[in-house]
């Protein structure tokens, strides 16, 4: 006979199990979850701002005409967009500049728009860097990336953003996103602080994207192409050459290429 005390002491093993499995279950879950990319839900508390309805799109500026982030007579040779650089693959273009501390590049918002994704993640050198994409109401988005020092603003933004161990520049998503006005500043450095060959050893470039999510590129017509470059990123990625100011586009393409290897081949410019 099982008494009410025994009975008791059997309860207390499955409850135990019970938990244990829970909490596994929960692990389990996280781990799937860390899959996927996450989700800054809490940005209001610093920037109080309306949830922005997706399903509603603004007619784009016709011709949609980006000013550049940067100073361009500072950069010495540019990166092209649509190019594989290091054995990758890379959709976004950027800038070098071989002449110029990371702290001398002063980058700016070229467009209205939404902070919508960002990423912040330490390199070899000891510095963390930041990504951060942009959407405009029409469907046209940017990224900056490999940005040094924030703003205050787009610093209290990246702090909610994890910190991986290694150099994980999966970006994560910001809800609600947050406005940024055309000049508004961004970052007052750039790059890296070391084992460069800019200026004092320096390494200052930045990684520049444009990318048109109204409809997917010329490139992601090919089947075979569109076969190996399956990332959202591949297949709305533009040549933002042609994105720029007639002015702007000069000078751009008067710079040498970055990129011993690929040099201005490119997917995207024809």
């Amino acid at each position: 006979m099982v008494t009410n005390k025994q009975k008791g002491i059997a309860i207390i093993p499955v409850l135990i199990v019970v938990g244990v499995f829970l909490i596994a279950g929960a692990f389990v879950l996280k781990s799937s979850g860390d899959r996927v990319p996450a989700v800054v839900n809490d940005v209001s508390e610093i920037f109080p701002i309306e949830i922005e309805n997706k399903n509603e799109k603004a007619s784009c500026p016709d011709p949609f005409i980006f000013p550049l982030p940067i100073d361009i007579t500072k950069a010495t040779s540019i990166l092209y967009p649509g190019q594989i650089r290091g054995g990758d693959f890379k959709a976004h273009g950027g800038f070098r500049f071989e002449n110029s501390l990371p702290s001398d590049i002063l980058v700016t918002a070229p467009i209205d728009a939404k902070v919508v994704a960002g990423a912040r993640y330490p390199v070899y050198t000891g510095d963390i860097q930041y990504t951060f994409d942009f959407e405009h109401p029409c469907g046209i988005r940017y990224r900056l990336g490999h940005l040094l020092t924030l703003s205050p603003k787009f610093q209290a933004i990246a702090e909610k953003f994890p910190l991986p161990i290694g150099m994980d520049s999966r970006t994560t998503e910001v809800h609600p996103a947050i406005e940024v006005k055309q000049g508004e500043v961004i970052a007052t450095a750039v790059g890296m602080t070391k084992d460069g060959t800019s200026k004092n050893g320096t390494n200052t470039f930045l990684d520049w994207g444009v990318y048109d999510y109204r409809q997917k590129n010329e490139a992601s017509q090919d089947p075979t192409w569109a076969a190996s470059h399956q990332s959202d990123i591949y297949q709305y990625g533009v040549c933002w050459f042609e994105w720029i100011s007639s002015e702007d586009r000069e000078k751009v393409l008067a710079l040498p290429s970055s990129d011993y290897q690929s040099g201005t081949n490119s997917d995207y410019c024809k």
